[in-house]
């Protein structure tokens, strides 16, 4: 594929040359296993390096203004600032925003809103897909109707409802082009890459971008699944700062189907797990540079969706947060009689005898032992490869590859897995037990690796943390 050499580049001061400059780079990129920490070894210290200056134009010279946008083009803006953390710290963050902000900034614009871009050449700023689709009240899918054949059950719509986005989500339909332009507004060299999301699964990505300039990124649409897009530089840090995100990839006329002729599902969760290291910020923040090698994660925080802890369950005193977590992350629905054998199946007209999706994807630097109670998980794919029902076998890392039920399922980093809860009758609830549930059940979500149950003292201060509900008899369902 050829490159596209650089347009006209964004001079020291932004001016109307930047709104002017359609597209600046576009390279295909390929990399090798990714260098970093690896697996986390906690046993070392921090070892943080001493600050280091940063030799820099001025402030003006590297922050280009907002560019006037341009249709069918979604503009990203490498900001840097601080986050509030679960315990109120405040720690220096990195990432891709939807506008220009400063450090400085009080809210500043670290993860941009979701966007889809359609098979018909639309970018549509969106937080549900399908477009257009009902969307499920508190993040809940309201069933069709009561189950006659199956009491306390119900009749799950397909093919209806919408499923809500979180922040740094991309959809693209197959049969769209991404056009995405990076505008770097930090002192150093920057980069914005789609992983495995070029021909024949390579990395495509804009190449360096110096500070103050911009570049263009075009593709077509990969092929339908679950990618990342980070900045690989100085890996895994750059990432661990914030500068990650990710692309779902849908077919327009399978927008209920985890791939063409694949499992159906009622809704999709899309669960972004994320580690922060306060040490790794602040190095970076006072204009040093990490050596992950010479300095090994520690991670505190642990984010699922952007949100940790109580605030990932919801139970905070802000509402809008509260509905957020449920809208985007908390996995509830109505009871089901599941046939794993047959997702697509319903038991009447317009039904569906499914679960729901959830693609869990790990951008960060732990590896996560992900653990639902009440119901396993059942896993479709891992890194967009379908795994077979039947004639498994042992991957050189010594795990099974074959569909099956999982209790906890591993995800290390820039894994990416397609599961189904099936949202049904737990096994170990009796027969007089569920004859009398009237209200809703509630399940925990949490994480059996070492790193986020020790962390901050153990007992998950900082995450990773959450609940799946299994709504009640009598708390909706009605035709």
């Amino acid at each position: 594929m050829k490159e596209r050499q650089p347009m006209a580049e964004h001079p020291d001061t932004p001016g109307p040359a930047e709104a002017a400059e359609p597209v600046s780079r576009w390279n295909m990129l390929k990399y090798g296993a990714a260098a970093g920490v690896g697996l986390l070894a906690l046993a070392g210290g921090t070892g943080q390096q001493p600050a280091q200056p940063v030799r820099a134009r001025t402030a003006s010279a590297v922050r280009p203004l907002a560019v006037t946008p341009i249709p069918g083009v979604l503009d990203l803006y490498i900001n840097e600032g601080y986050l509030k953390m679960v315990d109120d710290s405040l720690v220096y963050h990195r990432g891709f925003g939807d506008r220009p902000t400063d450090r400085s900034d009080p809210a500043p614009s670290l993860a941009a809103a979701p966007h889809v871009f359609t098979a018909d050449g639309q970018l549509v700023k969106s937080r549900s897909y399908p477009l257009g689709a009902p969307l499920p009240p508190r993040g809940t899918p309201q069933p069709l109707g009561p189950d006659p054949a199956n009491p306390g059950q119900y009749f799950i719509r397909r093919n209806y409802w919408a499923s809500y986005l979180p922040a740094r989500t991309i959809v693209a339909e197959s049969g769209s082009t991404l056009r995405i332009r990076v505008h770097n507004r930090l002192a150093r060299d920057h980069e914005f890459v789609l992983h495995n999301a070029g021909p024949d699964g390579t990395d495509a990505g804009t190449g360096r971008i110096r500070p103050g300039a911009s570049a263009t990124l075009e593709l077509p649409a990969p092929p339908p699944g679950t990618y990342i897009y980070s900045d690989p530089g100085n890996a895994p840090v750059e990432r661990a700062l914030g500068l990650f995100g990710v692309l779902v990839v849908m077919h327009p006329d399978h927008r209920w189907d985890v791939t063409p002729g694949k499992a159906s599902f009622e809704r999709q969760w899309i669960w972004i797990c994320h580690a922060v290291d306060p040490a790794w910020a602040r190095t970076e923040a006072a204009g040093g540079t990490v050596d992950p090698a010479r300095t090994p994660a520690v991670p505190r925080y642990f984010l699922l969706n952007g949100r940790s802890g109580y605030e990932s369950l919801a139970l905070t005193r802000n509402e809008e947060l509260n509905l957020a977590s449920e809208e985007e992350t908390l996995v509830s629905g109505y009871p089901r009689q599941l046939d794993v054998r047959q997702f697509g199946e319903g038991g009447t007209a317009g039904t569906l005898r499914g679960g729901q999706l959830v693609r869990l994807i790990n951008p960060g630097i732990v590896s996560h032992q992900i653990h639902f109670h009440g119901n396993h998980l059942w896993t479709l794919r891992r890194n967009n490869r379908d795994w077979p029902r039947s004639g498994g076998y042992v991957d050189d890392d010594g795990h099974i590859v074959l569909q099956q039920w999982e209790d906890v399922v591993e995800l290390p980093q820039m894994d990416r897995k397609d599961c189904i809860i099936p949202v049904k009758r737990p096994p170990d609830a009796l027969d007089a037990v569920w004859a009398a549930r009237d209200r809703d059940w509630e399940y925990p979500m949490h994480c059996h690796a070492e790193p986020s149950q020790t962390a901050a003292g153990g007992m998950y201060p900082g995450g990773l943390v959450a609940h799946w509900t299994l709504k009640g008899t009598g708390t909706g369902g009605t035709r």
